[in-house]
């Protein structure tokens, strides 16, 4: 068992990883044009090169911080409505179809139309929050409804407290999507922040730190930029799924 995990935790991801160095050298040797496809050892360079600049810092506490707003918003939203519509099911109704449209809105034009109506420092936390609410609200309202009625009426049958019910029916049932449904849109929000950051050349952020590479021809460095994106979205995710295992004991 030990052994299984060992390979899956460790191992695969390893192997996946190599694959990936692997493909990008033999595309950079092939290719053989820095400007195209830069090779490992150059993107590598202009990553460290990042860590001594302090505009880099700057720039990934001004992303993180209108993630983590964004996300923030859309959490305690999506959390408390997906609660009440889960006892009141005609909210649930109403929300319905306003969810349905918003998550058909094509993001590109979400981004556009977000940036003429408000002003490029808060535009992203806009984007961020109506790409990832929906999917949140979805995620919770469905977990919570799909809780075992057996089990709900056995324990107002028995005069169970509603407390006691909370803690030991609804937690234990729903967290698991919760956690994962929050691990994954986290890193989605950071994407979709750093996209309208782009678009609306937000100061201090990731995103106009890519688009400047890419105005100077600098692929090397927009591919750096690129590696502390997966980073920072792994790091989140990472976070994340520890507090979950924290958590939920009883998930193995």
């Amino acid at each position: 068992m030990k052994t299984n995990k060992l390979y899956k935790n460790i191992i695969y991801p390893v192997i996946s990883l190599g694959l990936l160095i692997l493909i990008w050298f033999v595309t950079a040797k092939v290719v053989d044009i820095e400007l195209i496809i830069p090779s490992i050892s150059a993107t590598v360079k202009e990553f460290f090169a990042l860590l001594g600049q302090k505009q880099f810092y700057s720039a990934i506490l001004g992303t993180l911080n209108r993630t983590l707003i964004s996300f923030l918003l859309a959490f305690i939203m999506a959390i408390a409505l997906a609660i009440i519509s889960a006892f009141l099911p005609f909210l649930n109704k109403l929300l319905s179809p306003i969810v349905t449209v918003v998550r058909a809105i094509p993001t590109m034009s979400l981004i556009l139309l977000t940036i003429i109506w408000l002003n490029p420092q808060t535009s992203p936390l806009l984007i961020g929050f109506v790409i990832v609410f929906p999917i949140m609200y979805s995620s919770f309202y469905t977990a919570i409804i799909s809780v075992d009625n057996d089990l709900i009426q056995m324990s107002k049958a028995y005069n169970v407290s509603k407390k006691d019910m909370v803690l030991s029916l609804y937690l234990p049932n729903i967290a698991p999507s919760f956690f994962d449904t929050v691990r994954s849109t986290i890193s989605l929000n950071l994407k979709i922040i750093i996209s309208a950051e782009v678009l609306a050349q937000t100061k201090i952020s990731m995103g106009v730190m890519m688009q400047m590479s890419k105005a100077y021809l600098e692929t090397a460095q927009l591919l750096a930029w690129t590696l502390v994106a997966i980073i920072l979205s792994y790091l989140l995710e990472i976070i994340v799924y520890s507090i979950k295992k924290a958590t939920i004991r009883w998930e193995k």
